[in-house]
């Protein structure tokens, strides 16, 4: 015990100095406060020109460079300031330099009126009406609502689809049992300048209404990542970039409550209860106290892919929250065990995973949590 608690001390000592190395200058800290002391005129400048309002400023923050592979606690700041504003009840964001005067800025104020406009050009050409339109925009290319659609150009109500291409917009469009592959993309890009489209059919508004972040990965790539976990709730989607049009429908199975889904029509897939090897084999498995908690299947199917949904209702534990999908399965001649990352779908109905079968034999599925 004393030995622990002197390599704790020494640990503790450690980061203690290697903190009180770090923190920014005095000369560091006057400039930055020269540069939110300038940034606030600026960008209170930037917007009056630019929109001919008067915004009220919540927050002023220093932009930062970011850190490398190694942790900084101080990064430099970059000159630019992060203005949070609001006007008239609407929060948006300002970034601009600090460094002197200057009324450049890039801002998010229209973001809504650009998405409300986006929208309606969709159903222009669709005639089809949307559940809900997601745009992701601008300098940062991100979701985040903060630093989404910042750009520097002025939509006038006409530029929809300049602007919306110079900003590498991607968008994500939701319906209600419509098909997505008999939507006009191709003419939705033009009108819009969207080239990046992915459509989402749900079963219904509900199941649409139940998900948390219904914007998948729409700012990485492939934008439907994510997308994974609610294919139980959707009769297909369709992804458009880069030149490929891809749409997938979901082809769904169910047997004793676990929904099964995949990918292409001719694809068969079928359950029958069996049993596993014992639990102590999973141990070391993304396990440390393997402990099954739901009937165990075998998996016949010819698909290259297998999405599951396992029904909460029927596992043997509270800890739902920790539960996860599993594969037992034969691979050269060797028995495989292997723990599917997935976790609890959005409605907490189902405990979801995907199982990809290659060049496997006598898969089998199940249920288990960690005891430890």
């Amino acid at each position: 015990m004393k030995i622990r608690k002197t390599g704790y001390y020494s640990i503790l000592g450690f980061l203690m100095i290697a903190l009180a190395g770090c923190g920014y200058t005095k000369e560091e800290k006057e400039a930055m406060k020269r540069y939110e002391k300038q940034g606030r005129e600026n960008a209170e400048n930037y917007i009056e020109e630019k929109y001919g309002i008067h915004a009220e400023i919540r927050k002023v923050t220093c932009e930062k460079y970011g850190s490398g592979p190694i942790p900084d606690f101080s990064p430099s700041p970059t000159g630019n300031v992060f203005v949070k504003m609001n006007y008239q009840g609407e929060e948006f964001s300002v970034v601009i330099s600090g460094d002197g005067k200057n009324a450049d800025g890039i801002d998010n104020y229209q973001f809504q009126e650009i998405t409300a406009a986006f929208k309606r050009e969709v159903y222009d050409v669709t005639e089809v009406p949307a559940e809900s339109a997601f745009l992701c925009y601008g300098e940062y290319g991100t979701i985040k609502e903060e630093k989404n659609g910042m750009i520097h150009a002025f939509f006038d109500g006409e530029n929809l689809a300049e602007i919306l291409q110079d900003g590498s917009a991607r968008a994500m469009i939701s319906y209600i049992n419509q098909d997505a592959s008999q939507l006009p993309a191709s003419e939705i890009s033009q009108k819009t300048g969207v080239d990046t489209l992915l459509f989402a059919d749900y079963e219904s508004r509900e199941a649409c209404q139940s998900i948390r972040q219904p914007y998948y990965n729409l700012s990485g790539w492939p934008i439907e990542n994510g997308i994974e976990a609610q294919l139980y709730q959707m009769n297909g989607y369709r992804v458009v970039s880069a030149g490929e049009d891809t749409f997938i429908k979901c082809e769904k199975k169910i047997q004793d409550g676990v929904i099964l889904i995949t990918e292409q029509p001719e694809e068969q897939v079928s359950l029958k209860k069996t049993v596993l090897d014992p639990q102590e084999n999973w141990n070391g498995n993304g396990f440390l106290d393997a402990q099954q908690v739901s009937d165990a299947y075998a998996l016949d199917t010819n698909a290259g892919k297998v999405y599951v949904y396992f029904p909460v209702e029927k596992l043997n534990t509270k800890e739902v929250e920790h539960a996860q999908l599993v594969k037992q399965y034969q691979y050269q001649g060797e028995t495989c065990y292997d723990n599917l990352l997935g976790g609890v779908t959005d409605d907490g109905k189902y405990i979801q995973g995907i199982v990809y079968t290659r060049d496997e034999t006598e898969i089998k599925i199940s249920v288990f949590v960690d005891g430890k």
